[in-house]
Parts: C-alpha cells; structure tokens; sequence
C-alpha cells in the first residue's frame, strides 16, 4: 500500500472519530466563546479599550482553546492499543501522526472561525480588521496545534497532564503570539500586514515539515519505556 493511500485511509479514520464524537472540538469552540464573551463583560465597556485589549484576548483564547483540544490528541490511541499497531506495522508513524493532526487541525479552527466572526463585533472590530483575525488564525493554528502535539507527545502515558503540556508548549508559542497579535495591531494601526502572515506561514510550515517525525519518534521513546 502507498504512503500516499495510508495517509488518505489515515485521515478518513480520524475523521469519523471526531464526526461521531465531536465534544472535543465542540468543547474548545465553547471555551474559545467564554473567553472572547468574558472580557467585555468584566470590564469597562469603553470601546478604545476593548479595541487595544482584542489582539491579545482573541490569542489567547485561541491558544487555549487548541491547548484543550490537544490534551487528549493521543491518549485514546494509546488506551487502545492504536499506537503500538502503528509502531509495529511497520508504517511510517510520522505519517499517521500527520494525517492525524491535519484533521485536528481543519476542525478545530472551523468553528473557531465562525465564532471569531461573530464576537469580533464585541470589541468593534471593522470587516478587514475581522478578515486579518480570521486569516492569521488559518496561518497560525498548524503551528500551534503541531506545538500542541509535540507536548502531548510527551505527556502520553501520564494521568493529569494539563498543566505540564501547558508548561512545556508556553516557551515554544511565544513567536506565534506574538506575530499573530501583532497582525491585528498592524490592521488596527492601517500597518501592512503581509509581513505578519509571511512569518505565520513559515512557522507553520516549519511545523507541518519537521515536527511529525519529532512526535513521532517521541511516541516511540515513551511506549517502548
């Protein structure tokens, strides 16, 4: 069987499990909501301010709605005996774990996308500043989800490992975050912003390239251990 059919079957597999039980990804959308809702809600409702707060309110809550998606990204697999298949089938793992995230990635950033729409008119946002939000998200979320995985990776065969993904994910984001907000800022300033999204793409293409073989491997180490 190609590598090529693998990866298809792979991601037809993934799919299906998040289609017929979606509370992972209807979970992080739902807490991406909350986040958004609440800031404007706890404080001064004075426009200026809640324009200067929303780069940094809409990353964050997008870096934490993709850290909660993630926390599990492996963990079922693992329960099941899926992962000790990949390993000796003798299939590339890089390419399960490809194909794997980059459904993880498509439906998690949907609902993401829509709600980003919606609640960017809480903080007054004008359509092009919405369209930049919602372009650096599409740019951005394959860098952070992969990053997202990476820690998970580590965290296979632990019990409460939130917080340790958390620790170990934080360092490795910060680039994202802040090109990412920045983005906005540059839109709100009437700033050029290809720049932002040149840098986004690379890193996410930095990630897409190199980090499945990492995870991969990371797999590797911490199941044969």
């Amino acid at each position: 069987m190609s590598l090529m059919r693998i990866f298809v079957k792979q991601v037809r597999r993934e799919w299906l499990l998040q289609v017929r039980e979606p509370r992972s990804v209807l979970f992080s959308a739902l807490f991406f909501a909350m986040v958004i809702v609440f800031f404007p809600l706890t404080i001064s409702p004075n426009p200026v301010l809640l324009r200067q707060l929303a780069p940094g309110v809409f990353w964050i809550a997008l870096l934490l709605a993709l850290l909660m998606a993630s926390e599990r990204l492996f963990q079922e697999d693992f329960n099941d005996g899926v992962i000790e298949q990949w390993l000796v089938s003798g299939i590339p793992v890089c390419s399960l774990v490809l194909a794997k995230l980059a459904v993880h990635s498509v439906l998690n950033l949907l609902p993401i996308l829509m709600l980003s729409i919606i609640l960017a008119a809480l903080f007054d946002l004008s359509l092009f500043e919405r369209l930049v939000v919602m372009v650096s998200f599409i740019l951005a979320t394959p860098a952070i989800l992969f990053l997202a995985a990476l820690s998970a990776a580590f965290c296979t065969s632990m019990q409460q490992k939130g917080v340790l993904i958390a620790l170990i994910l934080l360092p490795l984001v910060i680039p994202v975050m802040i090109f990412g907000s920045g983005a906005l800022n540059a839109a709100m300033q009437q700033l050029p912003v290809m720049g932002y999204f040149a840098i986004l793409l690379a890193l996410s293409i930095l990630a897409i390239a190199f980090l499945p073989f990492a995870i991969a491997q990371i797999i590797r180490i911490s199941l044969t251990d």
